[in-house]
């Protein structure tokens, strides 16, 4: 063998010896060391009881609000509820004064009428009636009950007398009659107020005292003489009556 040849024989099992020596790399990352490893777990404990305590803050935001919410609509509910009630009254209270004010209006025309006609001298009575004001009475001679004395009214054009003022009191006291005369007021219904025969409630009254009746009847409302007050009386009672109508 040549020297030549000699050397690269050398150098290439030197070169293999040399790559035998080398420590072999492995395909995986170098692992971490035991102090590195329980700083990530102790990071990962900790955010885990944050990411708890979080949850359960909101929770209980969310039960609070909703607690608060219910509160709150309660008590508006029941605000809503009193307003809607405290409406309906005043609405109810406007009608029964709209309707008292149209009463008083018509009265209020009514009155002028007469008040006009007497002015004018043309008031005038049927004989036998006596006029006071702008209306014609008429006192029976007979007795009936009150139903019967108001039908014995409509077929002359009059009804029973409905009193207003003192004054009538006084005029129809002076009328002859004999102790107790009809006038046109009577129970709508037992127990549920007087109405005249035109259906108003009495504006004044007269009476003497009120009776406790034990009947389911309906109570009529007659004139005493010389008190000249209304006394409550049973509505089949025969007693006079008296009649009034327009002049």
């Amino acid at each position: 063998m040549e020297p030549e040849e000699e050397n690269i024989y050398v150098n290439l099992e030197d070169l293999d010896g040399s790559k035998q020596q080398r420590p072999e790399r492995t395909g995986g990352k170098p692992e971490g060391t035991s102090s590195e490893r329980g700083t990530r777990t102790r990071t990962g404990s900790c955010l885990k009881v944050f990411l708890g305590l979080l949850s359960f803050l909101l929770l209980t935001s969310v039960v609070a609000v909703g607690f608060l919410y219910q509160r709150d609509f309660s008590q508006l509910s029941r605000q809503l509820a009193n307003q809607t009630a405290k409406r309906g009254q005043l609405l109810l209270r406007q009608q029964n004064l709209t309707n008292q004010r149209d009463r008083l209006d018509a009265r209020l025309k009514a009155a002028e009428l007469d008040l006009d006609r007497m002015r004018s001298g043309s008031v005038f009575c049927p004989a036998g009636w006596r006029r006071f004001g702008c209306s014609c009475y008429l006192l029976s001679s007979s007795m009936n009950s009150w139903e019967g004395s108001r039908a014995q009214c409509l077929r002359t054009g009059s009804d029973l007398v409905t009193i207003s003022s003192q004054e009538e009191m006084e005029f129809l006291d002076q009328l002859g009659a004999q102790l107790k005369f009809w006038i046109g007021l009577k129970e709508a219904s037992r127990g549920s107020g007087w109405k005249w025969t035109d259906g108003s409630s009495p504006g004044v009254t007269f009476w003497t005292r009120q009776t406790s009746w034990t009947s389911r009847t309906q109570s009529c409302a007659a004139f005493n003489r010389g008190g000249r007050l209304w006394s409550e009386e049973w509505c089949s009672q025969l007693l006079q009556w008296v009649c009034e109508k327009k002049a």
